[in-house]
C-alpha cells in the first residue's frame, strides 16, 4: 500500500474518534512531561528525569500503540488502555527499549546515517509488545528488525510528511499539534499492519 494511502486510512480511521484519541495523547504527553520534571527534581541531577523517564515513557508507548491498534481494528476505546502494559508488559517493554536505545546510540555515534537505520529498523518494537504480550525483548527487536527490512524508507518518507506537518503545526502557535499527535499515531498504526500484513503474505507464497 502506498504512503499516501495509508495516510489517508489513517486520518478516516479518526472519524467519530478524534476526541478520545486527543484524550489519549494528551495525558500519554502530559504524564511523560511531569514524570521527566519529577524524575529531575526527586533525584536532584540532570539525568534524574532521563532515568525516571526511561521506566515510564516504554509502557506509556506502549499503551498509546495499543490505543491506536484499537482506533484502527474499530475497537471499543477506552483511556485506560495506555496503563494496561504497565501490570501487562512493563518489564518487557522498558528492556526492549533500553535495548533499541543501545544500539542506536552505538550508530549514532560510529555515523549519524547507521543511528537513523537503527532507529527506523527498530520503531515496530512497541507495536508488536503491544499486540504480542508474551514476546520477551529480544525477539521483539528481531522480529521489528524482519518487519522492516525493504520498509525503512517507506516509514522515511512518512516521518517527513509528518514533519511537515509539524512545521505548518508550529505556525499556528503549537495549536494544531493537538489534531498531530493523534493523527500521526494513527498513521504508525495502520503503517505498522500494513507492513505486518504484507509480510503475512510474502510469508505464505514461499
Amino acid at each position: 500500500m502506498e504512503n499516501k494511502q495509508i495516510m489517508k486510512e489513517a486520518q478516516e480511521s479518526l472519524k467519530g474518534k478524534w476526541g478520545i484519541s486527543i484524550a489519549a495523547c494528551l495525558i500519554a504527553g502530559a504524564i511523560t512531561i511531569m514524570i521527566t520534571i519529577l524524575g529531575g527534581y526527586l533525584i536532584n541531577e540532570d539525568w534524574g528525569g532521563n532515568f525516571l523517564s526511561l521506566l515510564i515513557t516504554p509502557p506509556i508507548a506502549v499503551g498509546l500503540a495499543l490505543f491506536f491498534i484499537n482506533v484502527h481494528d474499530g475497537n471499543k476505546l477506552e483511556i485506560k488502555t495506555i496503563f494496561n502494559p504497565f501490570k501487562e508488559v512493563w518489564t518487557n517493554s522498558v528492556l526492549a527499549y533500553l535495548m533499541m536505545i543501545v544500539i542506536v546510540i552505538i550508530g549514532t555515534i560510529l555515523f549519524i546515517i547507521p543511528g537513523i537505520i537503527a532507529t527506523l529498523m527498530f520503531s515496530q518494537i512497541f507495536y508488536i509488545i503491544a499486540e504480542d504480550k508474551e514476546i520477551d525483548p529480544y525477539n521483539a527487536l528481531v522480529k521489528s528488525k524482519q518487519m522492516m527490512e525493504g520498509n525503512k524508507w517507506k516509514l522515511f518518507k512518512i516521518l517527513l510528511r509528518i514533519l511537515l506537518l509539524a512545521i505548518v503545526c508550529i505556525l499556528t502557535l503549537g495549536i494544531g499539534f493537538i489534531w498531530l499527535a493523534p493523527y500521526q499515531n494513527a498513521v504508525y498504526a495502520k503503517f505498522y499492519k500494513v507492513v505486518k500484513q504484507e509480510k503475512k503474505l510474502i510469508a505464505c507464497r514461499r
